[in-house]
């Protein structure tokens, strides 16, 4: 990213394009982040002992959600503060990793679920849900959403958003100067704070306790 910040960076010109690029970016993010705490929850919340094969929720559109969403990340990180086609790049270096990686996990998952996993396989897809399935979603169903498994993964979806918003301030400071980069570390201090009043505000609520 330092050595080849000249053709991984957008250039001044592309200042128009950059606002639905980051727009964009940011929501696949945000995506990518909600598919990982909602199937890790689950994936935690029907499998404790580690001897359940997971089937339902977002596990009946796609047999690795967490995956796809880190896919959804990555994918959104380039395209907030790369030019577009790094996306490509992402992939590549995405797929040389996740793809072995899952072979690997989906060839023990058959020595232990045998005849069950198999079956699964063969009405879920690998990577990325059927069109047919995404028509019949129902968001009740498949996107329940806890505050105890957001929190497994806050961590990290705080440490993710500083990342771009520095390597966003020092391209922006190197591209448009300083009023540039001030307008951006105001934005993002102004994000992070709204970001985490609603976190407090609904912590708080869910741990308010209850009446007799």
């Amino acid at each position: 990213m330092v050595f080849f910040s000249k053709y991984m960076f957008p250039s001044a010109s592309e200042n128009t394009s950059r606002d639905i690029l980051d727009i964009l970016g940011i929501f696949m993010v945000l995506l990518g982040y909600l598919l990982r705490i909602i199937a890790r929850g689950e994936k935690a919340q029907r499998n404790p002992d580690g001897k359940t094969l997971v089937t339902e929720g977002l596990y009946q559109l796609t047999r690795n959600p967490m995956y796809l969403g880190t896919l959804f990340i990555g994918l959104g990180v380039s395209l907030v503060l790369f030019r577009w086609w790094v996306c490509f790049i992402f992939l590549a270096v995405y797929l040389a990793i996740y793809i072995p990686q899952i072979n690997r996990e989906e060839e023990k998952l058959v020595k232990i679920f045998g005849d069950k996993f198999r079956n699964y396989c063969k009405t879920t897809p690998k990577y990325f849900p059927r069109v047919s399935g995404l028509l019949r979603i129902q968001p009740k169903k498949y996107l329940k959403l806890k505050l105890s498994w957001v929190k497994k993964e806050l961590n990290s979806l705080i440490w993710m958003f500083i990342s771009i918003i520095v390597i966003q301030g020092w391209r922006d400071l190197r591209l448009f100067g300083h009023v540039k980069y001030g307008k951006e570390i105001f934005e993002a201090v102004l994000f992070l704070t709204i970001l985490f009043t609603i976190f407090i505000l609904n912590y708080g609520k869910n741990n308010h306790p209850r009446k007799s």
